[in-house]
């Protein structure tokens, strides 16, 4: 029990503020007190520190970023330098592993809600099952990253049998870590997503709590990613309805100034904000895949620092946004699954309009000329490829490359030089799956680790 214990810790101080007497504390605690009223399960969902953010080390295992001299890549420490190299150890031992920790901080917050806000006193039915709602969706959207870091790709043909991620819905700091089959993991996010679409508000005070369309929006991206196309294009859809709102480039083209604040950001449904800071030098073959006149590269690039080599550009995403940037579900992203599903489908025309109605927006007005394809796998390359510009330095690009390993014609094995030596990740490699930190191995083992 005590191994639990540890594990959890962290988790616990978060907690412990709105939480004095629990289950394996016997001695009510000065200045804190039981979870009792309605709103205390409010503050537990309104703190953003647990909430707020997501990850940060699939920015590095993508081919987002890259270290382009040997005294640039001598510099970068060990939690930098690993994922990189797509190592069997990601984090050293005895360290923390964010991409890890966070997210069960968050599903520990949300089962606490989840389990009792409604015996919660002084707030009505309505308030509850908003609350309610809203921690099934905080819950999912933690088992969706952990899925798709920890687990393996999902592919429905082995999806019963493939690897998932301890699955926990009780605030029990001592359940079994034992991993649950990747497809019970998914079905466990459906459900919550599904059962919070009937009593989430359509209207939410900010971006950093759900509503409706952030629902939706989410019920896509998780459709995508288990290749239930159609139900993919019918949520982003849904979501699309709701709000489809482009930001215009063009009105920061000269200076970011008054550029809006991420939980202000109309193309956001969910604010999911990268949990780390990536300042790294731009991967070259990326920055090639926009035109010249493209706004992106104005308002998101800036040029390199340091060790960074001679007209080496960076992401200035996290200045520009004044804060980290978002890689929670968005407008884009809809126009894109839109755009993705209907090439996967033939419609190759379909397809191109959703990219250019977002490529619209990207440009000024007399610089702006639609793509055009002349098949459905030329438009679905250009999605991939307009995917990659939209959403650099978010790491979603890493979740991307790994469901595509189940396109032939998306496929590709990856190829990095890092002080003096070559790192291949080849197509459907077991580093598309990231390892468990020693750390909660040593304290648990039942987790298991991945293949090596």
């Amino acid at each position: 029990m005590k191994t639990k214990y540890i594990f959890f810790a962290s988790i616990f101080a978060l907690t412990a503020v709105m939480q004095g007497c629990r289950k394996y504390v016997e001695v009510e605690q000065y200045n804190r007190r039981e979870l009792k009223y309605t709103t205390d399960y409010a503050y537990l969902l309104n703190n953003t520190t647990v909430f707020s953010p997501t990850f940060s080390t699939p920015i590095l295992s993508s081919d987002d970023i890259t270290f382009a001299n040997l005294a640039y890549q001598q510099q970068q420490i060990e939690s930098i330098a690993w994922p990189y190299i797509w190592s069997s150890q990601l984090v050293p031992d005895n360290t923390e592993d964010l991409n890890w920790s966070r997210p069960y901080k968050q599903i520990y917050t949300a089962n606490e809600v989840i389990a009792g806000v409604m015996h919660s006193e002084d707030g009505s039915e309505k308030e509850k099952r908003a609350l309610l709602a809203e921690a099934k969706i905080q819950r999912a959207y933690a088992y969706f990253v952990l899925a798709n870091l920890y687990g393996d790709i999902y592919d429905p043909q082995t999806a019963g049998n493939a690897m998932g991620v301890p699955l926990l819905l009780q605030p029990d700091l001592f359940a079994s870590l034992k991993r649950a089959p990747l497809a019970q993991v998914y079905a466990q996010i459906l459900q919550d997503l599904n059962e919070a679409l009937v009593d989430i508000p359509t209207t939410a005070s900010n971006n950093r709590h759900p509503n409706k369309a952030a629902v939706e929006a989410l019920l896509a991206i998780v459709h995508l990613h288990m290749r239930n196309f159609d139900l993919a294009a019918t949520h982003a859809d849904a979501a699309l309805q709701y709000n489809a709102t482009l930001l215009d480039l063009q009105l920061f083209a000269a200076s970011a100034s008054g550029y809006p604040l991420p939980f202000n950001h109309p193309e956001t449904y969910f604010l999911k904000q990268v949990g780390q800071m990536i300042d790294q030098q731009l991967n070259p073959e990326l920055v090639s895949l926009f035109d010249t006149k493209d706004l992106r590269r104005t308002v998101y690039m800036q040029a390199g620092t340091g060790q960074m080599p001679s007209g080496a550009l960076r992401s200035k995403k996290m200045s520009v946004m004044v804060g980290a940037p978002n890689a929670g579900p968005s407008v884009p992203e809809m126009l894109l699954i839109k755009a993705e599903v209907a090439a996967r489908k033939g419609n190759t025309a379909t397809a191109m309009e959703f990219v250019n109605k977002l490529r619209a927006k990207r440009f000024k007005q007399q610089d702006f000329t639609p793509l055009s394809a002349t098949s459905a796998d030329q438009a679905l390359q250009i999605i991939v490829d307009e995917r990659r510009r939209e959403f650099f330095g978010t790491g979603l690009r890493w979740l991307d490359m790994r469901r595509f390993n189940l396109d032939a014609k998306l496929a590709k094995e990856f190829k990095r030089q890092f002080i003096n030596q070559e790192y291949t990740l080849k197509i459907n490699s077991a580093s598309y799956v990231y390892p468990v930190a020693n750390k909660y191995l040593q304290l648990n083992p039942e987790i298991g680790q991945r293949p090596m």
